[in-house]
């Protein structure tokens, strides 16, 4: 697979926004298309900072090269560090998950103080703000709050990626618009970056277990004219790290000579995290945790709803948490949870004691027995997960879930 070319363009979509193109042919088309167009899109404010490297596709590309087992071509210059960095992170991909296997890289590397290319963007001076990777989630407000000798500037959005990936334009600019008002009142600059990636054969890249990281380090780095430094807000603890795309070893290997990439907050519990989260009100109006309802509210269904639901009706404030619909946590709720993920359990065997300490024994109650029926219901996941594959049963199994658990059917909502 090769990146052909690179260009900035006015956005065709949004008056008053630039995108950054990035044309890619395959090795082997897929579809009958053996080209596609992957873009980076921000508003006109920031157009000056867009790069026309080749850093960003590196990122972003590498982990579909590597599922897909095509070498990659990037024709645009690399920095130096980055390639030397992938390499480290194919080889502790290929530990973690030895089918995937490492592939050739052909780029060239970008020589020290060169002049710009003819009508390329003025250089200006080096970049010197600092970023932070903003989803409006405890992780990302926790490190925004947290006090800091070294500033944070700018909260970097990115939309169109992950759990936004099937949201509307009017859902994302809800969502943006919240985050705005967030970013304003505690003194930071919202930068969002709108992208198709997860509509381009990057979303085949397995990005939990794989892209995530290098898929957000690339949205990053088209604006790495802006940034010396992009922190990456932990979403594991030390007590619960696997190999996954969000792995504390991957942000610092997506560095390049003029851009680090630092992890923090990996020593903070996600209750200490939400602790902080609940003293500010204008974080408070604006979290959003849910990777189901694709908007900016919060489902309050899913066990992440739940779990911080909970911690956040122990310390007496999730009537002032608006995107979680206002009101009190029925403990009855917090028992029907559906607890499936080992990193779902990690984050809740902590919650009965932090509830019973805060003066709420019936939420504590009520998480001990939901993780009682996980238990209960472990043995049987297996079969469930192997029922879901069949058109006709699949439904039916699905119904048969919720009556077990006692809960709603889960559903996604519509953006």
């Amino acid at each position: 697979m090769k990146l052909q070319h690179v260009e900035i363009a006015r956005s065709p979509d949004r008056p008053g926004h630039v995108r950054l193109n990035g044309v890619v042919r395959y090795d082997r088309p897929r579809d009958g298309r053996a080209e596609e167009t992957c873009w980076y899109e921000v508003p006109d404010a920031f157009a000056g900072d867009l790069s026309t490297s080749g850093n960003p596709w590196l990122a972003g590309l590498l982990p579909v090269a590597v599922s897909i087992g095509e070498p990659l071509v990037i024709a645009r210059p690399v920095d130096a560090m980055l390639l030397d960095n992938v390499h480290d992170l194919m080889a502790i991909w290929h530990v973690w998950y030895p089918h995937r296997v490492p592939v050739a890289i052909e780029a060239d590397v970008t020589p020290s103080f060169a002049p710009p290319e003819p009508g390329a963007p003025a250089p200006g001076r080096p970049a010197r703000r600092t970023a932070l990777f903003f989803s409006g989630g405890v992780d990302s407000f926790c490190t925004a709050l947290r006090a800091r000798s070294s500033p944070i500037d700018d909260l970097l959005l990115v939309l169109g990626s992950f759990d936004l990936v099937g949201a509307t334009p009017a859902s994302l600019d809800r969502v943006r618009a919240k985050l705005e008002i967030a970013a304003d009142a505690i003194g930071k600059t919202l930068v969002p970056i709108a992208t198709n990636q997860m509509r381009t054969r990057m979303a085949e890249c397995d990005p939990r277990n794989l892209g995530g990281t290098p898929m957000l380090a690339a949205a990053a780095l088209a604006l790495e004219r802006r940034y010396a430094r992009v922190l990456v807000s932990a979403s594991c603890d030390l007590d619960f790290i696997v190999p996954t795309g969000a792995h504390p070893l991957i942000p610092p290997l997506m560095s390049t000579s003029g851009t680090r990439f630092d992890e923090e907050g990996i020593a903070m519990t996600r209750i200490e995290k939400t602790a902080i989260v609940a003293r500010c009100d204008a974080a408070l109006a604006a979290l959003r945790v849910c990777f189901m309802s694709g908007d900016e509210t919060n489902c309050m269904q899913c066990v992440k709803c739940i779990r911080t639901a909970t911690t956040l009706e122990a310390l007496g404030v999730l009537g002032r948490a608006t995107g979680f619909g206002g009101g009190t946590l029925d403990p009855a709720r917090v028992a029907r949870a559906t607890v499936v993920d080992a990193s779902d359990r990690h984050y809740l065997v902590d919650l009965p004691d932090f509830c019973r300490e805060h003066g709420r024994p019936d939420l504590a109650r009520a998480v001990e027995r939901a993780l009682a029926r996980s238990r209960l219901h472990d043995p049987f996941r297996p079969l469930v997960r192997w029922l879901r594959r069949f058109p006709v049963v699949g439904p039916a199994t699905r119904w048969l879930e919720a009556r077990v658990q006692d809960s709603p059917v889960p559903t996604r909502r519509s953006p």
